[in-house]
């Protein structure tokens, strides 16, 4: 059995959703309240398809599959089990998630109609680190920067390359004043 579930900042955990369809797909979620029906499938190839609607459609939200039987989360097909022909022919996932994390601070924050709030990566905490990790460093940033507000936020492939760039030229520049 697969789970539909997606990142709730505010709780700092996965929540199970309840998708809505048109006649191409799922467009749409909400929080599964108490009683809903939450998204899940026998077919781990529909769970997909459904989970890369919603991803090309909110792309700032982290969908990932909960296969219940194992705990396990997917996030993209190719390491689901038992991907059928009909998962094959699915659109990849619009972007790749690692397992890496890294910490950010609120540049600017705005209202959702106006593009979200704006993050930064925070120096010393860019370094790629596991969930549980970033969970930890983000507590200590909160209380060593209480006049900051901090996330954690789990980084795309290319945030974790653009990261590694960064950090090299601030060692670069930091080994150059001490030269």
């Amino acid at each position: 059995m697969f789970r539909v579930q997606v990142w709730d900042d505010d709780a700092n955990r996965y929540v199970d959703v309840v998708l809505s369809f048109d006649q191409w797909g799922a467009v749409g979620f909400r929080h599964a309240q108490p009683g809903d029906t939450p998204a899940e499938y026998d077919d781990s190839g529909k769970a997909w398809r459904d989970a890369v609607d919603l991803q090309g459609r909110f792309g700032d939200a982290i969908v990932t599959l909960l296969d219940t039987s194992t705990g396990e989360r997917h996030f993209d097909e190719r390491n689901l089990p038992e991907v059928d022909a009909d998962a094959i022919e699915a659109p990849a996932a619009p972007e790749i998630w690692t397992d890496d994390w890294i910490i950010q601070r609120a540049v600017r924050i705005r209202v959702a109609s106006a593009g979200g709030d704006v993050y930064e990566p925070w120096p010393g905490y860019t370094h790629p680190m596991t969930r549980d990790q970033a969970v930890k460093a983000l507590e200590e940033c909160e209380a060593r920067w209480p006049e900051h507000e901090f996330r954690a936020h789990r980084l795309r492939l290319e945030e974790k390359v653009a990261a590694d760039a960064i950090d090299r030229a601030r060692r670069s520049v930091q080994s150059r004043k001490y030269d």
